[in-house]
């Protein structure tokens, strides 16, 4: 065997591939494959490869001489054909590669690590037909075969040394490395050699070759030393703390290339800080799932943020590289179950490590932003067409329609070109398409030529349903923006302020499984500020139950319980509430550089405001208070010990699993609901949602009585917590205390309380107060937005999961008022239970534009562009360079 340590780093990456489902041309269209864990961009030419042009690629990013850098290529016997570059060392495997980097690097070199497949694909057969969907590796139960691959995969090392006194970009370092044949003992060496723990290692990047006498003797291996017998976690959970990543899921088979995209793809995870997926994993092969249950890894199907971890220190990863050039004669039968291979330096185990920015005062630095190409390089684009009228509108329709027809632009290129644009011109109406293909795009065109029209007719006619045109892919246009500023004063209207927007806080009950799992990736400018809300970034944020860890893939049952188990838990709920918040509100803040005129919260989402607007100093101080509250653990959640008491109950025993709690959604008016509770000392209206929606809490067999009194139809929320409720007023004074912190210098947010209906002094007292008040007192959430867009709020964005807010804003806003029923307009010392003294009127439509960024089920790019082509249609001012450039090269200047 043999053992090296040496902590190079690495300042450079290139890669390029294709294979029968797609062809990704740069390395962020490669980082963007990675991270989604499949390949999306179909492939419509040859790709054209060249060592020599990926060296010069990497070359030219470090302001580095080609010539000046030594050359290891990675290629197996069955590739005969011929590298563009001289000079170079071929060998077979990345364990021969990396013994020759190592000499290299001591002698002072850069060296460029090359894995390449220059193979045609038809050269190369499939080894089954039905391989077509590749996003799983052969630990898979459902594993048949990889497809073929062709491609170059390159990484640029450098001696410590030189990339400290050149000021290079360093993407990760070699912490160590060990060769050999015994998988096991190689494993246990790199791991000493990089002193540290296999516990410590938090992603394992597998080779998982198809044939299964190869497959196995690497996870005997692995699992030998990735085991519970090395965690100090006494949970199974907790246990479960390396994540199991595959290159060969995404590309399939390219022999050295596929060897080298598994040390890149480990690199590139290392320095965007995410867990990569394994995207139609299912289960270990049933003969092995004892192994990988008494091991400490998981295989996670869906890419997820890989959080700070709470002591400062940085990320490590491992990759297992057991090369293709060993047939299967080359595993030793007689030792398999020890992993041993016949031969030397067939297999290698490299620990990796992030590459940080130093803390500063316990901070993470703002400045290690880490960009990458994954939005601006997708198939998924906006297309911007601006003008001042329709004839100029359907012009430019008209030209793009042409220019798509008749040229051979691609798709990312429009965009680019009409983004451009927009930000030279000052349009009045703006058309956003939404496509992923030119194709769409033609489609889409087409549609707008004919909607675009209507709703120019609709606005003369005042016909208010119909004054914007939408598709189901998300492409929007509007002829009544609400910032159209020439068109409040052309039509005598009073005029108004572009300083409209409000930014709207969810309930904690929307939180889900799977909640924002890619903002990080999306938008790495958020990360930074995120990750210093508090000291552990990741359990505030409940990752562990965001994010399952699991070693079978969860069914639609087992998501549904985690769904549930996560909503029984109000303080996890709460604090992860609050933290996707402030993720949400730094979307809009840092990216699109929008900042809130007004802000409210629904519900404990009052909560959620005032922490992501920074108005708490130290919001991360919340998340030790919920962990350790009694409120919010056990007397008004859990067992629900304040309405026992009140109520004159029982205490709950272990055998008592009555449900004494339930909160139903019911169409009702607030009226009807006090006539029909009557003499109902256990049944609450909790929160208003609009004029003839609202949500009944209390003892389930009382609301149901009350309920079918009514005569509507109840849906149950199964979230048992009493907060908006008389007997949440005992916990008042526990309430403020919980809420009670130092705040920061005044904003200029309006943030507006249900406790008041008005903005909130930032004040330490006065906002514990408001939340305890609005926690304990009943929500009318249309006398909130009334109040709101009565004082000039009209983008309503929903800065948090799910668009219920949303759809609410646009009820309450387009409501059509009566005495019997129009309790949203009250007095301000009115009670909520009093009836308003109020006239009939008529049906209204108050301007205002409501937009959601999140919804359960639908990817965050995509809701995020939809989002951003609403907001942009109606005139609201956004910074869109994320959605257009970026890169994950960093190019030293």
């Amino acid at each position: 065997m043999v053992n090296n340590h040496y902590k190079t780093a690495i300042i450079g990456l290139d890669a390029q591939f294709e294979n029968q489902q797609s062809m990704q041309t740069d390395i962020d269209r490669v980082e963007r494959a990675l991270y989604l864990g499949k390949s999306t961009s179909t492939a419509n030419k040859t790709l054209n490869l060249s060592c020599s042009a990926a060296i010069e690629r990497m070359a030219r990013a470090n302001q580095v001489n080609s010539a000046d850098i030594k050359v290891v290529v990675i290629k197996h016997d069955a590739d005969n054909t011929a590298i563009d570059i001289e000079q170079a060392i071929v060998v077979s495997s990345l364990a021969s590669a990396l013994q020759q980097i190592e000499v290299l690097i001591e002698q002072s070199c850069l060296v460029a690590l090359l894995g390449i497949n220059l193979l045609s694909l038809s050269d190369k057969q499939n080894s089954s037909d039905d391989c077509h969907e590749l996003a799983t590796i052969s630990y898979d139960q459902n594993f048949s075969a990889y497809q073929a691959c062709r491609g170059i995969a390159a990484l640029l090392f450098a001696p410590a040394t030189f990339a400290q006194t050149h000021h290079c970009y360093v993407y990760s370092r070699v912490r160590a490395f060990a060769t050999g044949s015994d998988i096991a003992s190689v494993t246990a060496a790199a791991l000493d050699k990089a002193q540290v723990n296999a516990t410590d290692v938090g992603l394992l990047e597998v080779s998982a070759l198809s044939n299964k006498e190869t497959s196995f003797a690497e996870m005997q291996g692995l699992v030998s030393h990735y085991s519970y017998k090395n965690s100090a976690s006494d949970g199974a959970n907790e246990a479960l703390n390396t994540a199991i990543s595959c290159a060969r899921s995404v590309t399939g088979e390219g022999a050295g290339f596929s060897e080298v995209l598994g040390l890149l793809r480990s690199v590139i995870a290392l320095q965007q800080r995410y867990i990569p997926a394994i995207t139609d994993w299912q289960q270990p092969v049933s003969s092995e799932l004892a192994k990988w249950q008494n091991s400490s890894c998981y295989f996670p199907t869906e890419a997820r943020p890989w959080y700070p971890q709470p002591n400062g220190n940085a990320h490590l990863g491992a990759y297992s590289c057991l090369s293709n050039s060993v047939d299967n004669a080359a595993v030793n039968s007689a030792d398999n179950s020890a992993g041993h291979l016949a031969g030397n330096y067939d297999y290698c185990h490299i620990i990796l490590e992030e590459e940080q920015v130093a803390l500063v005062d316990g901070k993470h630095a703002i400045e290690d932003i880490r960009n990458n190409g994954f939005i601006a390089c997708s198939d998924l684009q906006l297309v911007l067409i601006g003008a001042n009228d329709l004839p100029n509108l359907l012009t430019k329709l008209t030209d793009l329609e042409n220019e798509v027809e008749q040229s051979e632009i691609t798709l990312n290129d429009i965009a680019l070109t009409h983004f451009e644009q927009s930000k030279a011109d000052s349009s009045r109406y703006t058309i956003a398409l939404l496509c992923e293909s030119i194709e769409e795009l033609a489609k889409e065109i087409k549609l707008a030529k004919a909607g675009v029209p209507v709703a120019f007719s609709a606005v003369k006619s005042d016909n208010n349903n119909q004054q914007e045109w939408r598709t189901p892919k998300g492409s929007y246009f509007t002829a009544s923006p609400v910032n159209d500023i020439e068109s409040f004063t052309h039509s005598g209207k009073d005029s108004i302020s572009t300083h409209n927007v409000s930014f709207l806080y969810p309930g904690i009950g929307a939180t889900y499984v799977g909640l924002g799992r890619d903002l990080f990736h999306l938008f790495p400018e958020i990360h930074q500020d995120v990750a210093n809300l508090a000291d552990d970034i990741g359990a505030s944020l409940k990752d562990t139950l965001l994010n399952p860890r699991s070693i079978i893939r969860p069914d639609f049952k087992a998501l549904k319980q985690l769904d549930l188990n996560l909503r029984g838990s109000l303080a996890d709920i709460a604090e992860a509430g609050v933290g996707f918040a402030c993720v949400f509100t730094k979307v809009f803040e840092n990216v699109f550089k929008v900042k809130a005129d007004f802000a409210t919260g629904y519900s404990m989402g009052e909560v959620s405001m005032y922490a992501a607007l920074g108005a708490w100093q130290q919001p991360g101080l919340m998340s030790a208070r919920l962990a350790n509250s009694d409120t919010f653990n056990q007397r008004l959640c859990g067992d629900l010990l304040t309405l026992r008491e009140h109520w004159g109950l029982a205490e709950p025993s272990q055998t008592d699993d009555e449900l004494i709690w339930e909160t139903y959604t019911i169409k009702a008016t607030l009226a009807e609901v006090i006539a029909a509770s009557e003499g109902e000392e256990r049944v609450y209206c909790t929160i208003v949602n609009t004029p003839d929606s609202l949500l009944l809490g209390g003892y389930p067999a009382d609301c149901l009585r009350v309920i079918k009194k009514l005569g509507v139809r109840a849906m149950p929320l199964n979230m048992a917590n009493a907060i908006h409720s008389a007997p949440a007023k005992i916990e008042y004074d526990d309430m403020v205390e919980l809420y009670t912190m130092d705040v920061t210098e005044r904003l200029k947010t309006k943030m507006y309380s249900s406790s008041c209906y008005l903005p909130v002094p930032q004040m330490s007292k006065a906002i514990a107060h408001s939340v305890a008040k609005c926690l304990c007192d009943q929500v009318d959430f249309p006398r909130l937005i009334n109040t709101m867009h009565d004082k000039g709020a009209r983008v309503f964005i929903e800065m948090g999961p799910g668009r219920s807010l949303c759809s609410w804003v646009d009820k309450i806003l387009d409501f059509e008022e009566s005495s019997n029923n129009d309790f949203s307009n009250k007095e301000p010392n009115q009670e909520p239970n009093q009836e308003p003294n109020k006239e009939p009127s008529e049906a209204v439509h108050k301007a205002r534009v409501s937009v959601p960024v999140n919804a359960k089920g639908t990817s965050d790019e995509l809701t995020y562009v939809r989002a951003v082509a609403k907001l942009i249609s109606h005139g609201v001012k956004l910074d869109l360079h994320r959605l257009f450039s970026g890169s994950i090269i960093v190019h030293k200047t």
